[in-house]
């Protein structure tokens, strides 16, 4: 109403509501709403999400950037404390005097206020930072140091730990190249001297599957604090930041691989002329086929006017889309309702069907599936952003 008075006193036309708020080409855009997919105890922990006063927490999920303030709960009230970092993904706080055992939410610039965090943040009493016997990691290494989705291996970090106390309470997290910590396991009565390993599943502390990118392995104590690295580690870890080494924690984790495993090129694509529904990947007639994603066989068939021998898996992951891979040069061994693994070996490139020269003709298909009622999607771009990782 203020403004249509001071519109008309100026001689101006109001705009409506509905130009004031847009959603692209300029103007007030109305920002996401700030969303909590997990909460992560960094120091003075004794358990994975169990912190204290004084101590540190992370908050992750989407829509970040614009938090004010963490709000946790409190004697008959909440309170709240300013952020120490903020990301679009991650924030954290200290967990202020007072706070007590609840569940967290965030309020962001112009007051808007968060959902309260699934997770439920414990709060014990006040300990000193850094508790925890001095730890020391001797020797480490990460393998393998490119691994996939629904893999044939996990990452796995094996590990040798002195100092600290005769057995000790360890925590593992995994982290982005930023440190936002994405997953995290706590072992319990780890004796000093041992030699330890963990692996990671590729989803997140909260059930997510976490985006392609690089990761890092991080021994703590149980408080949060990070153990020390020997002088050999530190040697080793110096040069891979010089690109002279691999560095023992480090790994890259992708949703797919390129599944033919040899020398190739690429033919049709979408349409072409006559109807096709896929791409087709030029390789010599025996190169190895390998599974793009892991999922379950759907279908294993042979089609003289068409496809020849193809496989059908629905593809583990949101929704239920499939992979086609088609003119196999006999059909494949698995068998329907078989569980593949992402890179686990499916066959090999042939021409039998409608085919006049060695190549895989790859389809993607939305969610319900392949003839389940979904359509099919270009695949070609995907394609070639997974040869270029792979």
């Amino acid at each position: 109403m203020i403004f249509a008075a001071l519109a008309a006193f100026l001689g101006l036309a109001a705009p409506s509501l509905s130009s004031a708020v847009t959603t692209g080409g300029g103007g007030f855009t109305v920002p996401d709403p700030a969303v909590i997919d997990d909460v992560i105890c960094l120091s003075g922990c004794t358990e994975m999400r169990t912190s204290s006063p004084g101590g540190s927490v992370q908050l992750t999920g989407s829509s970040l950037s614009g938090v004010e303030s963490v709000s946790f709960a409190g004697n008959g009230r909440r309170i709240k404390v300013k952020p120490q970092t903020r990301s679009a993904t991650r924030v954290e706080a200290k967990v202020p005097e007072g706070a007590k055992t609840g569940k967290l939410r965030v309020i962001s610039s112009g007051g808007s206020t968060s959902g309260f965090s699934d997770e439920t943040l414990g709060v014990g009493p006040a300990q000193p930072i850094g508790r925890v016997a001095a730890l020391t990691i001797t020797d480490a290494s990460t393998s393998p140091s490119k691994a996939y989705q629904y893999g044939k291996k996990k990452p796995k970090l094996s590990f040798i730990l002195t100092g600290g106390k005769e057995t000790n309470d360890l925590r593992i997290d995994v982290t982005t190249a930023s440190g936002e910590v994405v997953a995290s396991r706590v072992l319990k009565g780890v004796a000093a001297g041992s030699s330890q390993s963990t692996t990671w599943n590729g989803k997140t502390s909260a059930g997510k599957i976490a985006p392609n990118g690089a990761y890092r392995f991080v021994v703590r104590g149980i408080d949060g604090t990070e153990a020390g690295l020997s002088r050999k580690l530190i040697r080793t870890r110096t040069k891979a930041k010089r690109g002279k080494a691999a560095d023992p924690f480090a790994f890259k984790m992708y949703g797919y691989v390129f599944p033919v495993r040899g020398g190739h090129s690429y033919g049709d694509g979408i349409g072409a002329g006559r109807g096709h529904q896929g791409a087709d990947v030029m390789a010599d007639c025996g190169t190895p086929l390998i599974a793009a994603r892991g999922g379950v066989v759907y279908y294993n068939e042979y089609q003289a006017s068409g496809a020849g021998n193809y496989l059908v898996i629905n593809i583990s992951g949101p929704g239920t889309k499939s992979h086609a891979y088609m003119h196999l040069p006999v059909r494949s061994p698995l068998k329907v309702g078989t569980r593949v693994k992402t890179g686990q070996r499916i066959g090999s490139v042939g021409t039998t069907g409608r085919s006049s020269a060695c190549h895989l003709h790859f389809e993607i298909w939305s969610s319900p599936g392949w003839y389940q009622g979904g359509t099919f999607t270009d695949p070609m771009g995907p394609l070639k952003s997974w040869d270029r990782y792979s």
